[in-house]
């Protein structure tokens, strides 16, 4: 393993995590994520770190093919691929214009996407993986991960909402697979979905290590609220989640927020 690669963007690591939707613990995030989230008719919404696309068919189904718009976005190219699946699948189908996928890499923030957007923004597991280094250290540092919260807030509009999860510090990926293996229950391809559980396992070390070096996030609650408070964001509920290994945060751009334009 490498530890100063990014297997985010490799295809083998976006499929790796193409099967978690299947396990007890992702089906809990997805449910109290949408505990939070409030949809309306032709809304406008940004999935930051779609993946294969489980919060932007929840969204989508959850507002009856409603919606304006949903951009779902991700740093790997392969999940092109699963979103154009999504759309064949969800129920109402959805055109390419509703269900819009496009590659960003979000450590560099969001400078293609114009202030006000959305209504909308929901994340699952991803934001944390904003990463940057100092030029003239070589450590890595937080700038990415605040700048990126600054550009979320950037893109809603005023009371717009962001509801996303995000790892708790330290957290156990093994009590996530023993949870998801638990009850016995059945699944198709069952072989096929155990080892992507086991490779999930050994992007988890390299993940858990790189936070420890500071290069993504995993912060305690308090920590992530004054953080969100400081880029325009209000926290209005946050609870625990995935086997108890994250946490759901619902937020709101602050009306009066001073947000740099794009």
């Amino acid at each position: 393993m490498s530890f100063d690669k990014n297997y985010w963007h490799d295809a083998a690591c976006a499929k790796a995590f193409w099967d978690q939707k299947n396990g007890r613990p992702y089906k809990e995030l997805v449910r109290d994520t949408f505990s939070c989230v409030e949809v309306r008719e032709g809304d406008q919404w940004l999935d930051l770190g779609c993946g294969s696309g489980q919060l932007t068919a929840t969204l989508w189904q959850t507002g009856g093919g409603k919606l304006g718009r949903i951009l779902a976005t991700d740093c790997a190219a392969v999940n092109v691929d699963a979103i154009a699946n999504l759309r064949e699948v969800v129920t109402p189908r959805a055109s390419e214009s509703q269900i819009e996928f496009q590659q960003v890499d979000f450590s560099h923030g969001l400078p293609q996407i114009a202030s006000g957007s959305f209504d909308g923004v929901i994340s699952g597991l991803a934001i944390s993986y904003a990463e940057s280094k100092d030029p003239v250290t070589g450590e890595y540092t937080d700038t990415a991960f605040m700048n990126l919260l600054g550009e979320i807030a950037r893109v809603l509009q005023p009371s717009g909402q962001f509801v996303f999860s995000i790892n708790v510090p330290n957290p156990g990926f093994w009590k996530v697979l023993f949870r998801s293996l638990k009850g016995g229950h059945k699944v198709s391809r069952a072989g096929k979905v155990l080892m992507n559980a086991f490779r999930m396992q050994f992007y988890g070390r390299w993940l858990k290590q790189e936070a420890r070096r500071g290069r993504f996030h995993f912060y305690p609650i308090d920590e992530l609220v004054a953080r969100l408070e400081r880029s325009g964001l209000s926290v209005t509920a946050h609870r625990v989640s995935y086997a108890g290994q994250a946490y759901v945060i619902q937020a709101r751009r602050k009306v009066n927020a001073a947000i740099r334009a794009a």
